[in-house]
């Protein structure tokens, strides 16, 4: 996709960096063309969340028609249309709207690879990647020195234990989840009671919006330890 046609210094407002729960929002065309994959248009403030950072993006409409939001070499994100949505000229009053379960699923399980990163981290192990998509969500930690003591699968299943009576206790306390930019512009997730990091996803509002939060197995596969999760928004 195009955004050679936005003008320099096009400004865009990221509406779901601070809310997670904005499902629809009246907003204005920034920048907009067309490609070979249909009609495109960035508007603000913008509601929708890109692919990115290990998260799916959301799904939703643009006056009413499916597009799909993707982020722009310029950094805006766009978002594209089939044939069903007309080009749009830059000063365009629109109407968007985000599908609310999936962004609350999607929420949900970044915010619990969060936490659940935070207690692999507090055992002494590396972070070395991760996935929030549904059905495949996992954190990866570097195995280097563990090979030995994970290789039992008795060793695996207590730890797995282990791991989900120290989420249940994070659970129990609760607490606030909250996101602000820091002096160097970077945004920063800060879950109370457990850690603060760069990221650029949606997250829950409390931690006890979290629920069927399970550490499904553990297991060394291409040279990383996954450690499989599930979690719903209640």
């Amino acid at each position: 996709m195009s955004t050679s046609t936005a003008a320099p210094g096009t400004q865009q407002e990221q509406a779901y960096y601070g809310d997670t729960y904005l499902f629809e929002s009246a907003a204005t065309v920034v920048a907009a063309g067309t490609d070979g994959d249909g009609a495109w248009a960035a508007v603000s403030p913008n509601i929708f969340h890109p692919k990115g950072g290990c998260q799916p993006s959301d799904e939703g409409t643009l006056n009413g028609i499916p597009v799909i939001p993707s982020r722009g070499d310029d950094g805006l994100v766009v978002l594209t249309g089939g044939p069903e949505l007309a080009p749009l000229a830059a000063g365009t009053a629109v109407e968007c709207a985000i599908d609310a379960a999936l962004r609350k699923r999607h929420a949900a399980l970044h915010t619990a690879g969060h936490v659940l990163g935070h207690l692999g981290e507090a055992r002494g192990w590396t972070s070395a990647g991760h996935s929030h998509y549904p059905g495949q969500a996992r954190l990866d930690f570097s195995p280097e020195g563990l090979e030995s003591g994970l290789a039992p699968p008795e060793q695996r299943e207590q730890i797995r234990a282990e791991l989900q009576e120290a989420f249940d206790a994070v659970l129990a306390r609760g607490g606030s989840v909250s996101a602000a930019m820091d002096g160097a512009g970077h945004r920063v997730v800060t879950i109370e009671g457990v850690n603060s990091e760069p990221c650029g996803g949606t997250h829950v509002a409390r931690i006890e919006d979290l629920a069927g939060v399970r550490v499904l197995e553990l297991k060394i596969k291409r040279g990383a330890l996954k450690v499989r999760y599930e979690a719903e928004h209640i």
